[in-house]
């Protein structure tokens, strides 16, 4: 074993050759980027660099404008003169570990290897990257709006609005009211009541929609939303009260005390049950417009399944192409060649700099790709079959340690592309944190195939008589799964299920 860590350890730093700390620490940064900020990154990099230019693949590579212009771009956007001189020599991968991808062959000679590569550029049915600005209010200010047409004095519209601004984001008021007091006559000179902070409350700011705003616990909360119903039945009335007297028993359910303690019968603790369940605990938390664009996934990765086999492609149709300014690099040139004096010399100081850093920032760029690629491509080889199968129980157990080795990176490195990156596949967009998981007890089942087995479980239980862990933790071992009732208790609360008590129904 100690030879086979050796050897392991001198292939990583074969693949992992040390890098400048400032390249290492802008690739870092690169790699946790969303797609979105990725691209807004790019072109303010492009904005404070008069040497970088954002440039369209189907623009020629070649200048025949004049003599001294003409020049050729490598494949990182750099002019052949200057990609001999200027870029560094230490990389973090060799060129040839960009892995293909079909079928996991490694048999491409480089130049198919290259016109794989520059297809990852190139996916079909590219969508239509313009974009519109467009401005949503704000739930606060959606409030002030509310207030505005209400008919209040001057003064209670001042301390209404000072009220809505001490509104957490799920519309609540935690504070209190004295301390808010206390606040208006610090902050605006203006001597106030509790009495009168509570008049305001529940006058104006708790008749702001969405029903429930300015609630300052749960149950009042629940009932300022039943009381905005505009047409109540028998089962409203009995949902207040219920709020109102048994608020502890319902978080409880013990249902059978609730309809002790209001004298109730089965079909009426129903009726009053279904009115509850249809009220939102955060009403304030609504999406807007706004929310809902901003959870657009842009996938990173695509794999799909052709014939058995699996094909991966990097989405980089979103991300600006970025290459050296031709004139800039012209200008640069021609100094270096002219026989300057002082002055001369600091303009090219000036311009290498410009230079030096576009370049960096072109490599880091080039190297956040093959990173991205190399780590997704080496989870996929691990998933095999559940990227073939879309079934849950098909996942191995996988950890970060395992890929870092693979890839021939840090273990953190490996962890940054895992939380902010998703893959495309043929069943759904998959977050890549979906796909690491432990092994249990040191056998080759993940924890995924084992929760995936607990929620089906749960879901079939008859809910008049939920199971208990012990219970689950039984069928379980029934099944095969040997795991201790502990282990049953955490993948269940890493699940979001309640604990049998809670989820039983009446």
């Amino acid at each position: 074993m100690p030879l086979q860590d050796n050897n392991l350890s001198l292939e990583q730093k074969n693949v992992q050759r040390q890098i400048g700390l400032p390249l290492t620490l802008q690739l870092m940064h690169l790699v946790e980027l969303p797609y979105s900020s990725l691209e807004q990154e790019i072109r303010n990099t492009v904005d404070d660099n008069p040497a970088l230019e954002i440039y369209d693949d189907n623009e020629p590579l070649v200048d025949n404008s004049d003599d001294f212009s003409q020049e050729e771009y490598d494949d990182n956007g750099i002019p052949q003169e200057l990609s001999d001189v200027q870029l560094p020599d230490d990389e973090i991968f060799k060129e040839d570990y960009y892995r293909d991808n079909e079928d996991f062959d490694d048999t491409l000679s480089e130049t198919q290897l290259e016109n794989q590569i520059s297809k990852l550029n190139s996916p079909v049915n590219t969508p239509d990257s313009s974009k519109v600005n467009i401005y949503y209010e704000s739930l606060h200010e959606q409030w002030q709006l509310q207030l505005d047409e209400m008919e209040m004095t001057d003064r209670e519209s001042q301390i209404a609005t000072y009220l809505i601004g001490t509104l957490d984001d799920s519309g609540y008021l935690h504070a209190d009211l004295q301390a808010i007091a206390n606040e208006l006559l610090y902050n605006e000179n203006i001597q106030t009541t509790v009495e009168e902070l509570n008049f305001i409350l529940t006058h104006y700011v708790q008749e702001l929609e969405p029903a429930g705003t300015g609630a300052r616990t749960l149950n009042e909360c629940l009932i300022l939303q039943i009381d905005k119903i505009t047409e109540k039945k028998r089962d409203h009335e009995l949902a207040k009260l219920v709020i109102q007297n048994c608020f502890e028993l319902l978080t409880k359910r013990h249902y059978d005390k609730i309809k002790s303690q209001l004298n109730i019968s089965n079909d009426e603790l129903k009726g009053a049950l279904s009115i509850i369940q249809k009220l939102d605990p955060h009403p304030a938390l609504q999406e807007s417009p706004m929310q809902k664009n901003a959870e657009i996934i842009i996938p990173d990765f695509s794999i799909t399944k052709q014939e058995n086999k699996l094909q991966l492609t990097l989405n980089n149709n979103y991300i600006p192409k970025v290459r050296i300014n031709k004139e800039f690099s012209n200008e640069y040139r021609f100094l270096s060649k002219q026989e300057y004096d002082r002055r001369k010399n600091e303009a090219e100081r000036f311009m290498k700099k410009y230079v030096d850093d576009g370049m960096q920032f072109i490599k880091t760029l080039s190297l956040r790709e093959m990173l991205l690629y190399n780590t997704m491509y080496a989870i996929m080889q691990h998933q095999y079959d559940y990227f073939i199968t879309g079934d849950n129980a098909n996942l191995k157990p996988m950890i970060l340690k395992t890929i870092a080795q693979e890839v021939g990176v840090d273990i953190s490195t490996i962890s940054r592309v895992s939380n902010s990156k998703y893959v495309q596949t043929d069943f759904g967009i998959i977050p890549l944190k979906h796909l690491f998981s432990e092994a249990v007890n040191d056998n080759d089942i993940s924890s995924k195939e084992i929760k995936q087995i607990l929620e089906e479980l749960v879901k079939a239980e008859n809910k008049k008589k939920p199971l208990s862990d012990e219970k689950i933790c039984v069928l379980l071992n029934e099944k095969g799964y040997n795991i201790a009732r502990r282990t049953v208790a955490k993948y269940r609360e890493q699940l979001n299920i309640p604990v049998a008590r809670l989820r039983k129904e009446f």
